[in-house]
């Protein structure tokens, strides 16, 4: 028996901050995936992927399967997604794996109980939900979910740097979160108005207000010339990895060219910090069994 599920990688997050009383995040699913495959074959090479394996533990222990018990699999993962980026990559290859095991043991699973399983293991991006979701990532609440994910193309900016988000969470950044707490709260006014409106353009207003937020946490080389070249160019927004080093620059499918971003970027310099740029979409976030 093989079982294939995959899920999502993220370009950073839409918002993140302190929230109706506490930290929280929305992120946004790109087409980049982590694939997860679960085989009887147990010849397979198993090494690395520690997470994986105790997502597929923890797993079989939540459907009631004693660790004496547990099923002789062989389990890979297939990912490109950067790690240490702020992409979403962990989530991606736990998540993954918690939808293939739940399969492999003919049990069905909520997006909601995913989300509790992930968090056994460690805070967790909402790129495990179908639609944008605003997201207790520390508790594993659901506070809202939109039921829309607009279409929308992302030039993602990857630089060198790496940004463990175990390592980020080591600093208390508690005292700057609740002073940026008003502005983000605009942020979030224009996340609501645009999902009740669904519009790409109050929704690239939200994301770029919590990343200016994050400028005071956790600063983003070249910051003034991408916010310039997103204005000059009329693109829809931008975002950051709050707690990563990537930057999302949002813009419409059918209306702009992404290599005139990646042109006016280049004429500033920022891809002399930026080396590594992907061209991706908003998709549809969450477990899809595959196989």
């Amino acid at each position: 028996m093989v079982i294939k599920a995959r899920c999502p990688a993220s370009c950073g997050e839409l918002l993140q901050g302190w929230i109706l009383g506490g930290e929280k995040l929305i992120s946004y699913p790109i087409n980049w995936y982590s694939e997860v495959t679960l085989s009887d074959k147990v010849g397979l090479n198993n090494s690395g992927h520690t997470k994986a394996w105790l997502a597929f533990q923890t797993t079989c222990e939540y459907f009631g399967v004693a660790k004496r018990d547990l099923p002789q699999v062989s389990l890979q993962v297939k990912s490109t997604i950067p790690v240490a980026k702020g992409m979403a990559s962990s989530t991606a290859d736990i998540a993954a794996t918690i939808g293939a095991t739940a399969k492999w043991l003919n049990k069905s699973i909520s997006e909601a109980e995913i989300a509790k399983l992930c968090l056994q293991l460690e805070p967790t991006d909402s790129t495990i939900f179908e639609s944008l979701t605003l997201f207790d990532h520390l508790r594993g609440d659901i506070i809202q979910s939109s039921n829309w994910m607009p279409k929308l193309g992302v030039v993602v900016l990857e630089p060198l740097t790496i940004l463990e988000t175990a390592t980020y969470r080591q600093e208390n950044h508690q005292a700057q979160l609740l002073k940026n707490e008003g502005q983000l709260a605009k942020g979030m006014d224009y996340f609501q108005q645009a999902v009740t409106q669904k519009s790409i353009h109050l929704l690239g207003k939200a994301a770029s207000v919590s990343a200016a937020c994050n400028q005071t946490i956790l600063p983003k080389p070249f910051w003034r010339e991408i916010v310039e070249v997103t204005e000059n160019l009329d693109l829809v927004g931008l975002n950051v990895s709050h707690s990563g080093t990537v930057v999302g620059i949002l813009y419409e499918l059918e209306k702009t060219d992404p290599l005139e971003i990646l042109f006016e970027l280049e004429r500033r310099y920022v891809t002399t910090f930026y080396s590594r740029y992907y061209f991706r979409e908003f998709v549809s976030g969450g477990v899809q069994i595959i196989s």
